[in-house]
């Protein structure tokens, strides 16, 4: 039953889109000319602590994405003044960007890549507004840009990974062109519409920031329904006991006949005890 209401529900969602789509228009121009409405201006829930200015390894960043200057986190262990570096750009899980996380990212610094971690808008005591995939995006893009300018950057080199919400926006990454990613990953990270919807109604935490049903809202928010549009390879790796075999046959089922660049992968554990897992899988594709 489930399954069948996410079909009917990707149904609609495509449909809506399609009365309006130019197919000459590429899905980023229609990302970017999307105006999300927000139904309520909320800072993100997610308690935080403030950033030093230098933290061991972390040094505290600026940014910025439209008109907001937002805070990231660089680690600057592997920065080299003679010697570019490749940098995966880590897209933080749950709704503020903490220390505490950033510590779990040392498979990518061991294995000698620059790391950098954004926060987003409305969150961290950052200007702007939660909005749930949607202006985090942007911000995610901004941050990308932004590394990709500093001098000790090898600009050939640029991966992403995300985990949970971050995968999440690391997916949506993976269909837009005007980034220069070479190859996105996530540990978890996809998200449907059953999902938003028991966000939005049963979760007493989430002040939900836009009208759920609005099916553009969600076209724009959710990639596991724009799959075709994807236009690099991204690597989705989900553990056993965080429903992988529920997001393999949902993807299957949404494409039947259809390649695309989505590469799903099992691992042992739950949604936290497969991150580790899932960074080394991803370091073993970015050395191919």
């Amino acid at each position: 039953m489930k399954k069948f209401t996410i079909l009917i529900s990707f149904i609609f969602i495509i449909c809506c889109f399609s009365c309006q789509e130019n197919l000459e228009e590429s899905y980023t121009r229609k990302w970017g000319k999307f105006q999300t409405q927000l139904i309520e201006n909320i800072k993100s829930f997610q308690k935080y602590e403030e950033f030093d200015e230098q933290r061991g390894d972390f040094k505290l960043v600026t940014f910025h994405s439209d008109s907001l200057k937002l805070k990231g986190l660089l680690n600057t262990k592997n920065i080299d003044s003679v010697t570019k570096k490749p940098v995966v750009v880590y897209l933080h899980g749950g709704f503020a960007l903490s220390y505490n996380e950033l510590e779990k990212t040392n498979p990518f610094t061991d294995a000698g890549f620059i790391t950098f971690a954004p926060s987003y808008r409305g969150e961290n005591g950052n200007p702007g507004y939660f909005e749930l995939f949607m202006g985090e995006v942007q911000d995610a893009k901004a941050a990308i840009n932004w590394i990709s300018q500093q001098p000790y950057i090898d600009t050939n080199n640029i991966y992403v990974f995300g985990w949970s919400v971050g995968g999440g926006i690391s997916l949506n990454l993976s269909l837009h062109d005007d980034i220069p990613v070479k190859i996105s990953g996530s540990s978890a990270g996809i998200y449907d519409y059953d999902l938003i919807k028991a966000w939005a109604t049963e979760d007493e935490m989430i002040i939900f920031p836009y009208d759920y049903k609005n099916n553009l809202e969600n076209y724009f928010r959710l990639p596991i329904y724009n799959l075709k549009n994807m236009i690099r390879p991204h690597y989705t790796y989900i553990g056993e006991e965080d429903d992988y075999t529920f997001y393999k046959n949902l993807t299957d089922s949404l494409y039947p006949d259809s390649y695309y660049h989505l590469m799903l992968t099992k691992l042992k554990g739950n949604h936290v005890s497969s991150l580790e897992a899932a960074m080394d899988q991803f370091i073993r594709v970015i050395n191919k």
